[in-house]
């Protein structure tokens, strides 16, 4: 009796571990789910379905931003600089949902922004004002 709960348990812990692993977002902050460029609830936990798109916001530079992607096992895919608004496309393994391209085939389920001190990281890609 004593292996079968130590099996349940050890299964249960892989369940809970598995999905925050791939919920790398709630390391970051507080996430919050989109819906057409509109917030639709704040998600409270420590996972989310592969199905929503979600963003967290928080203060920093840069080097922040980054710091923040290789946190969540991102590498860049393409940066580009608008009006000093810095947007990164990256891809991280973590991240399990709909996969995006670029209109030059590379792909990409995470959306990073950095401007004045406000950075904001999005899956698979970021919505609403940021």
């Amino acid at each position: 009796m004593k292996k079968l709960y130590t099996a349940v348990i050890l299964f249960a812990a892989c369940l809970v571990f598995t999905a925050v692993w791939f919920s790398p977002l709630t390391e970051l902050g507080n996430p919050v789910s989109y819906e057409n460029n509109v917030p639709v609830g704040s998600l409270d936990g420590l996972c989310y379905s592969d199905a929503q798109t979600v963003r967290v916001d928080f203060f920093g530079c840069e080097n922040d931003m980054h710091e923040a992607l290789r946190r969540i096992c991102a590498r860049t895919v393409k940066s580009v600089e608008i009006d000093g608004m810095l947007i990164v496309y990256a891809y991280s393994p973590r991240v399990i949902c709909d996969v995006q391209k670029l209109s030059d085939g590379r792909e990409y389920n995470v959306m990073a922004a950095c401007s004045d001190g406000k950075i904001s990281i999005g899956t698979p890609i970021l919505q609403g004002c940021y």
